[in-house]
């Protein structure tokens, strides 16, 4: 293998990843990560033994990345908590990837094992732990109340209509409603 050149492990999850994040769960298919990766099916079986494998493989790479983007991102807004924790949102809705995430998760859970169910639920816990942080740093003490009320403003102003192909609310417009909080 070459310097720099990515592993098959990785070049099936980069495939996997495009494929979900184009298609959704149920329309991807071990074939078409095959055909997308330039690999072949015993390649991918070798690595990952059922597509839902696969999935739990991308998810926890995606997820792992988007802790350290989200931390990244904060880093660059100037402003307050709630201009952070509105900023992670809006990438959350924009980003092809972490869209994905919230698409399949919420559409498909259904058809998820408990692992990945979990997995999901720790990411969703850690972003609220991190949201309710961004507000102490600040000085903000909030109640459990607060936390789910701006949780739920957040990912029904910016994550949920991205998802739907809705119009997301203007981010200063849904900072004034919060604020009233």
């Amino acid at each position: 293998m070459g310097r720099g050149r990515p592993s098959k492990k990785q070049q099936i999850l980069d495939a996997a990843l495009t494929l979900f994040a184009e298609r959704g769960y149920q329309g991807s298919s071990v074939d078409l990560v095959v055909q997308r990766a330039g690999v072949s099916k015993p390649t991918v079986y070798n690595n990952f033994p059922t597509k839902l494998s696969l999935w739990q493989a991308c998810l926890e790479q995606l997820l792992d990345g988007a802790e350290a983007r989200r931390d990244a991102l904060a880093k660059t807004v100037n402003g307050d908590a709630l201009d952070r924790i509105l900023a992670v949102f809006s990438e959350l809705g924009s980003d092809p990837e972490l869209k994905a995430i919230y698409s399949i998760m919420l559409g498909e859970q259904y058809k998820m094992d408990a692992a990945i169910r979990e997995l999901f639920a720790e990411y969703e816990n850690k972003l609220k732990h991190w949201c309710s942080e961004q507000l102490r740093k600040d000085g903000q003490e909030v109640s459990v109340t607060q936390l789910f009320a701006l949780m739920a403003f957040c990912r029904e102003g910016l994550l949920l209509p991205a998802l739907t192909h809705r119009p997301v609310a203007p981010v200063d417009e849904l900072k004034k409603v919060i604020e009233c909080l």
